[in-house]
């Protein structure tokens, strides 16, 4: 049974008894598998009190969060496994990630000092505040590059099936192309799964990605990493960001995201000299992204969802991938992608 608000606090408080008290606040972040609350953490001897985040991950997924058992046997069968790979994967990166205070593997409960403290948001609020600028393209480009070698050359562990969360994310895409235009659901699962050597971050939510003053980054939440096509990890952020250009909140529409490509690609070929993005691939990654978030509006901010209708996102996710992968006149490129994206939103 998973934990309440009032029980988190007495669970941790007996945890880190040696450090002093804590005392839970308000709720930060909700998600399927995890909540995140601010907390105090008064010093056992010095009574010094420190702003900290108590993350829980739940035992048990709410049968309202999910579609089928199937999604529990395949997807979330091991929630607590699945932070404790979050938390080894941060441990391992040339990136900033929280600082952590103390971890508890067999409570599902992760102490962390509070990185607003130092002056970090995430990119999810920056983006609504519409306190952003082009700094941040080239950081998340940046960012993206070395996250994806850092967890080439030092991850090798994987709690999901890669074969499972590529149903996930790309049902939506299998029912629509059912029939007359399987040939590019076989190929983007071929593309998806054929690379998966590698361990791959694939949940580029802006929740899960913070920005300072400064335009450094923070990156938490990689626990639902797996090994897939590394190559799924730009198009993945991008298609997040595009909601917030249809919002209104994020200005000079494609531009700012031509410029996190631009960033991240002369950032990773410091690493790999020779790597060129595959433009039908990306675009591919793109589309059916798209489709999979317009069956999860519930899992959008409000503050987005109360703008973008959800009949008015679905036709256009619709429109959009019927023009992508028309049979005869198919697009290939990023530009005429992003063309595309701005005569759909006009």
């Amino acid at each position: 049974m998973n934990l309440s608000k009032e029980q988190i606090e007495k669970k941790v408080n007996k945890l880190m008894s040696e450090y002093g008290e804590i005392i839970i606040k308000e709720i930060l972040a909700w998600g399927v598998v995890s909540d995140v609350y601010s907390a105090m953490l008064i010093d056992k001897t010095t009574k010094k009190q420190t702003n900290i985040v108590v993350k829980y991950t739940k035992l048990n997924i709410e049968k309202s969060k999910i579609f089928s058992k199937k999604d529990i046997e395949e997807s979330f069968f091991n929630a607590q496994a699945t932070q404790n790979l979050d938390i080894l994967i941060q441990n391992i990166l040339s990136s900033n990630t929280p600082k952590i205070i103390k971890h508890f593997p067999e409570s599902s409960i992760t102490v962390m000092y509070n990185f607003t403290d130092e002056k970090f948001k995430l990119l999810q609020t920056r983006l609504l505040e519409k306190d952003i600028s082009i700094n941040s393209a080239k950081k998340l480009g940046e960012t993206l590059a070395i996250l994806r070698k850092d967890l080439q050359q030092n991850v090798n562990i994987q709690i999901e099936s890669s074969q499972s969360q590529f149903n996930e994310r790309f049902l939506e895409l299998k029912v629509l192309l059912y029939n007359w235009r399987m040939d590019f659901y076989n190929q983007i699962e071929e593309d998806f799964l054929q690379e998966n050597k590698y361990i791959t971050w694939t949940d580029w939510d802006p929740k899960n990605f913070a920005i300072d003053n400064e335009w450094e980054s923070m990156v938490f939440d990689l626990g639902r990493a797996i090994k897939c096509d590394p190559d799924f990890m730009l198009a993945n952020l991008l298609w997040h960001l595009w909601l917030f250009v249809i919002a209104g909140y994020l200005e000079n529409n494609s531009i700012f995201l031509e410029k996190v490509i631009e960033w991240f690609l002369e950032k990773y070929k410091e690493f790999d000299k020779l790597y060129e993005i595959d433009e039908k691939k990306f675009v591919n990654y793109f589309t059916a992204s798209l489709l999979h978030r317009w069956m999860a509006m519930r899992w959008i901010d409000p503050r987005i969802a109360n703008i973008i209708w959800e009949d008015s996102l679905k036709y256009a996710c619709i429109h959009f991938w019927d023009m992508v992968f028309d049979k005869n006149n198919s697009i290939t490129t990023i530009k005429k992608l992003f063309l595309l994206l701005q005569e759909i939103q006009d």
